[in-house]
């Protein structure tokens, strides 16, 4: 049949849309897509290192949802053993980074201990007092024993005074030692001629003749009990070095027995892992 000259137009005009259908979809075998349609859409950020909980570096860690109610104490151990490796220089290091990111609105608070405790930091909002945090934690020198339940008692008497004036914030209590409690009494009375009681001491790694043991006396538990009780969440940081390895199961039942839970207790056995924890920490204070 012999088409007329409009229905040779129609018939080019589809042909047209045919050919230009086919273009636009790739082809007239169109490679076959790799994506799954019903995939989830999602932008993959890239670059950001991530430790062993999958949590951002502290650098990146904003206190920006916890501002008005964050109140964060730190008891610091101070004490001899503290100089072993570079536990010192992490804890500073650890501390400086904490308190570049830590915002003004909050509260903080710092003690220190070793033979003795000291007030270092008062409980104040951070901005006013910054500049006399970093300035004490350059400050701590490594020098003495490790009276820890003192330290604990003195610890618990501050936050009993801060915790009425600051009746809006949340507070958490971290705790940093490298080692179990050890009094220069304890050290005499179980190591006589320099024989040391195998269950509780070993022989000093830097004083020939002398001995390092645990004093059961000063075991914290009890006055960490009363801080929870109060609502104030404990976190634990244990370090341990090759010097105290004699102490290790010890050291980390203490820390353990401390801790508000299991999952708020940290081993830091590694050079500038401190910084990661305390990442790992104040997400759980803003959460």
């Amino acid at each position: 049949m012999k088409l007329s000259r409009g229905g040779i137009g129609i018939m080019a005009m589809i042909m047209i849309i045919l050919l230009a259908s086919i273009f636009i979809v790739g082809g007239i075998f169109p490679k076959p897509s790799t994506t799954d349609p019903n995939a989830e859409k999602f932008t993959v950020i890239t670059g950001i290192p991530l430790d062993s909980h999958n949590t951002l570096q502290l650098k990146t860690i904003k206190f920006n949802s916890c501002a008005s109610t964050a109140a964060v104490d730190f008891l610091v151990d101070r004490s001899g053993s503290m100089r072993f490796g570079s536990k010192l220089d992490n804890v500073k290091g650890a501390l400086k980074v904490f308190a570049d990111n830590f915002p003004n609105e909050g509260i903080i608070a710092m003690q220190t201990f070793s033979d003795f405790p000291s007030a270092d930091v008062p409980f104040d909002y951070f901005r006013n007092v910054k500049s006399q945090f970093i300035n004490a934690v350059y400050s701590i020198y490594a020098d003495g024993g490790t009276s820890t339940k003192d330290a604990f008692t003195f610890t618990k008497s501050k936050l009993d005074n801060a915790m009425p004036k600051f009746p809006n914030q949340k507070f958490s209590l971290i705790f940093i030692s490298d080692g179990v409690p050890e009094t220069l009494a304890t050290n005499i009375a179980l190591c006589p001629g320099g024989n040391p009681d195998p269950t509780y001491c070993t022989y000093s790694p830097t004083t020939p003749g002398a001995c390092r043991c645990f004093d059961t006396n000063q075991d914290p538990t009890q006055v960490a009990d009363e801080i929870k009780k109060s609502g104030v969440r404990i976190f634990t940081i244990g370090f341990i070095h090759d010097e105290d390895l004699k102490f290790q199961n010890d050291l980390t039942e203490l820390m353990k027995r401390v801790a508000s839970s299991p999952n708020d207790f940290y081993q830091a056995p590694i050079n500038n892992q401190l910084t990661d924890i305390l990442q790992q920490i104040s997400v759980k204070i803003c959460n």
